[in-house]
């Protein structure tokens, strides 16, 4: 898929995996056997879940054990009670909930029932993310660019981008969002930049890292395709020092969120 502005997005077939094994070597299986070969520039993307389970966090429910707060969370919200444990360990805030799922706050992020997911896993069993979803991205990125040099390339800029899904408040379906990234600026600060017609931006940042997940998942999708593995070429602006250190900036604390703020703060009578 291509664009006007000479952005191309290359989807990856990959094998189904269910254990743990080598994600950087069946990436560049997986690239090989599709004939997509890695340019100086390009920018990976990776199902957070592909990653996942890569690293075998896969967890069986029924090995759970199963404390009273996550029976009477479980009833409440219509879940799982093993599901509901495991979104109370791994959770830093519960916000609430409807049912079937639990929304939770995990390393900054707002994620439903902390990002466990059922889908495209065994029965009886659920994937959490990657245990460090930054030293993930980090390592694969280094992998690749040792392999790419080992195969007659020069890669010097590339991106990784562990990619999950998300639904934004008021609107219908999902969106693409970074879990992590490594090689590239997450977001690009427009403050203090003109617009059309001579103001100065105020408080606009662009989620770049975000939006590059969403134009991947056009051409992942979300159920049985099949493509873990995405490819972005053309999109230099993301490039950062790969020394920088920009993990977390894309998260911010809910006193600082415009909608949790705004929902602690209603006009009233």
């Amino acid at each position: 898929m291509s664009f006007s502005s000479g952005v191309t997005v290359v989807p990856v077939d990959a094998d189904s995996q269910f254990e743990a094994f080598d994600l950087p070597a069946e990436v560049w299986k997986s690239m090989s056997k599709c004939n997509r070969g890695l340019n100086d520039g390009d920018i990976v993307i990776i199902s957070s879940k592909y990653a996942a389970i890569s690293e075998g966090r896969m967890m069986e429910l029924s090995s759970v054990v199963i404390s009273d707060r996550a029976k009477s969370i479980a009833e409440k919200y219509g879940l799982e009670p093993a599901l509901a444990e495991l979104v109370l360990e791994e959770s830093d805030t519960i916000l609430g909930g409807i049912h079937g799922f639990i929304l939770s706050v995990v390393s900054g992020t707002i994620a439903p029932n902390a990002g466990f997911d059922k889908s495209n896993v065994p029965k009886g069993y659920v994937v959490q993310y990657p245990k460090d979803p930054f030293l993930t991205a980090r390592n694969l990125r280094q992998k690749l660019i040792e392999q790419a040099n080992n195969n007659g390339k020069t890669i010097q800029r590339l991106g990784v981008v562990l990619s999950d899904s998300r639904v934004t408040p008021t609107r219908l379906g999902t969106i693409g969002v970074a879990v992590s990234y490594a090689g590239i600026k997450p977001t690009i600060d427009m403050r203090g930049t003109p617009d059309l017609v001579g103001n100065k931006l105020v408080v606009t940042l662009r989620a770049v890292a975000d939006q590059l997940c969403s134009a991947a998942q056009l051409v992942m999708g979300e159920s049985n395709e099949g493509k873990p593995i995405v490819i972005i070429r053309g999109y230099g602006e993301a490039f950062a020092d790969p020394k920088s250190d920009f993990e977390k900036r894309t998260t911010i604390t809910p006193d600082h969120c415009l909608i949790l703020s705004s929902l602690k703060n209603p006009i009233g009578d």
